[in-house]
């Protein structure tokens, strides 16, 4: 897929084509990481967010009862012993 660099003040820019910002829900200011590898070629990442999900992960798991042996039973005798 090709891209144009522009210019943007005293920086470049990466025009990023139509399907590929629909393709990834991207916005201005989304942050993405660049790794750049041999023979030019260029890899982008969306950047996501530390524990993205998670919360409707865990509350699915809650909701399907799964969370009532979470930590095994003898975890909580050893804490007892120390108490």
């Amino acid at each position: 897929m090709e891209a144009t660099v522009i210019k943007i003040g005293a920086s470049l820019g990466l025009k990023v084509p139509e399907a590929v910002i629909k393709d990834y829900n991207l916005k201005a200011g989304t942050k993405t990481y660049m790794n750049f590898i041999r023979d030019g070629e260029l890899i982008l990442r969306k950047k996501t967010k530390v524990r993205e999900g998670w919360d409707a992960a865990f509350a699915k798991y809650v909701f399907n009862g799964e969370d009532d042996h979470f930590l095994p039973d003898f975890i909580d005798s050893e804490v007892d012993a120390f108490l």
